[in-house]
């Protein structure tokens, strides 16, 4: 499948958005995708929280980080971003029936621009427009703690990380990204002479706001001190 075989491909992060996703194929690659370092985001419809045939308890099982719409009708996009490097998108929801009974139809797209706007999409859905409450009745379903995004509570202990001397391996513990990214960040960091400002890593594709947004509900302090 040229989704299975595009996901195997990801080396930072996959942002879904599927209305509905009841493939197991799919899902199991996506858990693959996470145990090496692949920050994976999944977005779905009101009904995938229940729905007998849908993966989302058992993706939420495994770790991954997902979130319901707050649309009370249809949330009917079908997309995955990988890498900011390729948009699947189309008619094809993730399910058996896409792929063994439906015709359906399956775009892959490498053009920025359109990666861009769809990309917007995806962060405007997950961090505007998720439901609290079915997010959390998902979590509940699952037997999964839910642990809603908050400011960081005056207690949690800050973690520091100066990118300008951090190693691979500080970079991957640290700010919970994959070997690949970690390495592509030493590469950007030495062609540059060293980051002049914590926010030049929006500056690699592969880092997003999302990813920005996270760090600091995790209480991640990113510096820039020079070696």
């Amino acid at each position: 499948k040229e989704i299975i075989k595009n996901i195997n491909q990801a080396e930072a992060f996959i942002n879904i958005a599927m209305y509905i996703f009841t493939d197991r194929e799919i899902a199991l690659s996506l858990i693959k995708a996470r145990e090496r370092g692949v920050k994976v985001r999944l977005y779905l419809d009101k009904d995938q929280v229940d729905y007998r045939y849908s993966q989302s308890r058992f993706l939420v099982q495994k770790g991954i980080k997902t979130r319901i719409s707050s649309n009370e009708y249809i949330m009917h996009n079908k997309f995955a971003i990988i890498d900011n490097r390729i948009l699947l998108t189309g008619s094809y929801n993730w399910t058996f029936s896409a792929n063994n009974r439906n015709d359906e139809n399956l775009l892959i797209i490498d053009d920025p621009e359109i990666i861009e706007i769809f990309q917007n999409q995806f962060i405007n859905l997950w961090t505007n427009k998720y439901s609290f409450e079915k997010t959390r009745q998902l979590y509940e379903i699952a037997k999964v703690d839910f642990l809603p995004p908050s400011p960081v509570p005056a207690q949690t202990k800050t973690k520091i990380i100066n990118i300008n001397s951090a190693s691979s391996e500080e970079l991957t513990s640290i700010l919970q990204i994959s070997q690949p990214l970690a390495q592509k960040i030493i590469t950007q960091r030495d062609e540059l002479g060293g980051f002049k400002n914590p926010q030049d890593l929006l500056q690699l594709p592969e880092v997003t706001t999302l990813d920005w947004q996270e760090w600091k509900e995790q209480g991640i302090t990113i510096i820039i001190e020079l070696k």
